[in-house]
């Protein structure tokens, strides 16, 4: 065990020593190229999303915090916190979030370069950063490729051989940057690393303080705030329980009929069949991650990071599959970026075994293999992006239609897409799924007994029956609004 981490065997693949092929050059160019993927299939005009405008709102400096529901954390408003305090700019945050997501991905994978040197981690830097997940989530104000990264980044620390104090720094850092974006998913991360930590002899106690140290960091930021806003910590885990449906199911169909989308496979969502293309991708993973735990378990090439990284993805990935009770694709992308290295380590080995006949046979299929996941992939980031991009700038019509008509904050604004088109106003909100309850929500009812200007937006349903005497508009892109009475009074 000690030796499978902790000491470096001879790698049967040498760095190359032409300056513009060593790994560290190849996954600067593949961060650059990765930046410039999301600017082309994900432009930097897309309107802000949900979850992004309740993320961005926390330290706004034009909006009010939207309502933080129980299972979110700070990292993501923390993370944004540098552009939304000073601007409401969409195309800012977006630029910000492509420089950062790009660099990311480089230092999270240069560790690895001195874990395995050769190819591998370049080559799994591409095979990550080309998903359609990773395309279109990396300008996007959510948590998923951030705990993907820090993942990646948390296991190369962890086996860097003869670790000092600045690699423990680091780890222990790494997972506490994890746990304040995802506390959930760093303490599974963080799991396989603290038994490691336990069963090694030599500096196990560094490297198993470490581990705790950075996830008790996240944890105990959540827990505090459980108790100040929440009503303790009891109180918030039931709620972040039945905010995420939670509890032992088998939701592995949800995610294959994900596969290729849509987003968020819940509140009566039609995710489609099985797409037998996306499920050939999806089980070719395993397939080829076991190729090169093979190869570097048969060639004592310093098998036990590849391996860590595997049994990591497992772990991060059991949770989604097995407790939470329906799918978003985001959920597995810490999974796919661990596994994206002993991939990247089978790839490697089926282009350079056999004679040399077999050999090149094997490389054209190997990166014909490559090639096909990054257009596959590639053609699902687009088709995501176009539907997004579609449904959200219909948002932001409606809403600069609004603005037009002279509506400003104070206000509250309530109904479908609610959070975003308070957050584009500066008003308070609440979002709506789909249609109107039957009741008046207790905050409605407030804000409309104490005077405040309300507004009421709406697609393709009716508006509630409370709101039949207000004043009704109608917006570009199918939407229309109703305006509370208080917006025709005088305002002093």
């Amino acid at each position: 065990m000690t030796s499978t981490f902790a000491r470096a065997a001879p790698s049967p693949v040498r760095s190359p020593r032409h300056p513009l092929t060593r790994p560290a050059v190849l996954l600067g160019l593949v961060a650059v190229l990765y930046g410039t993927a999301q600017l082309t299939v994900v432009s930097a005009r897309m309107g802000i999303g949900w979850d992004e405008a309740i993320y961005a709102s926390q330290f706004s400096a034009h909006a009010p915090p939207a309502d933080f529901s129980a299972p979110r954390a700070q990292g993501v408003p923390l993370l944004v916190a540098p552009v939304t305090a000073l601007t409401d700019s969409v195309v800012a945050l977006r630029l910000y979030l492509t420089a950062l997501s790009s660099l990311a991905l480089f230092g999270a994978f240069l560790v690895w370069t001195r874990v395995r040197p050769g190819y591998t981690a370049p080559l799994a830097a591409l095979l990550f950063a080309g998903c359609w997940l990773s395309l279109f989530y990396g300008n996007e104000a959510m948590p998923n490729l951030y705990v993907a990264l820090g993942a990646v980044a948390a296991t190369g620390l962890f086996c860097l051989p003869g670790r000092g104090r600045a690699v423990i720094a680091g780890l222990g850092g790494t997972l506490a940057a994890v746990s304040l974006v995802r506390p959930s998913d760093a303490l599974v991360v963080a799991a396989p690393m603290a038994a490691v930590a336990l069963l090694r002899r030599p500096r196990r106690i560094r490297a198993f303080a470490a581990v705790v140290a950075g996830t008790a960091v996240g944890w105990g930021e959540w827990l505090i705030e459980a108790v100040l806003r929440y009503g303790g910590a009891a109180a918030r885990m039931h709620a972040a329980g039945e905010a995420n449906r939670t509890g032992l199911t088998f939701s592995v169909v949800e995610h294959a009929r994900a596969l290729d989308g849509p987003s968020l496979c819940r509140w009566g969502v039609d995710c489609g069949d099985v797409s037998p293309l996306a499920l050939t991708w999806w089980l070719a993973i395993p397939l080829v991650a076991m190729v090169g735990l093979h190869a570097a378990w048969r060639d004592r090439s310093r098998p036990g990071p590849l391996l860590l990284a595997a049994v990591t993805a497992l772990t991060v990935a059991a949770p989604y599959l097995f407790y939470v009770d329906y799918a978003a694709p985001r959920f597995l992308m810490p999974a796919y970026a661990l596994l994206a290295l002993p991939v990247a380590a089978g790839v490697i080995t089926l282009m350079g075994r056999g004679r040399p006949p077999v050999r090149r046979a094997a490389a054209v299929f190997a990166v014909s293999g490559v090639l096909a996941h990054l257009v596959l992939q590639g053609g699902y980031a687009c088709r995501m992006s176009a539907i997004v991009y579609e449904g959200r700038e219909r948002v932001r019509l409606a809403t600069e239609e609004l603005r037009r008509m002279g509506v400003r904050a104070p206000c509250m604004v309530y109904g479908q897409s609610g959070v975003q088109i308070g957050y584009m106003l500066g008003c308070r909100s609440q979002g709506l799924v789909r249609r109107f309850p039957g009741r008046q929500p207790e905050r409605v009812r407030q804000a409309v007994e104490s005077g405040d200007r309300l507004l009421l937006v709406y697609t393709g349903v009716e508006a509630p029956r409370y709101a039949a005497g207000w004043r009704a508009v109608t917006l570009p892109g199918g939407w229309r609004a109703r305006l509370s009475p208080a917006w025709d009074a005088p305002r002093p």
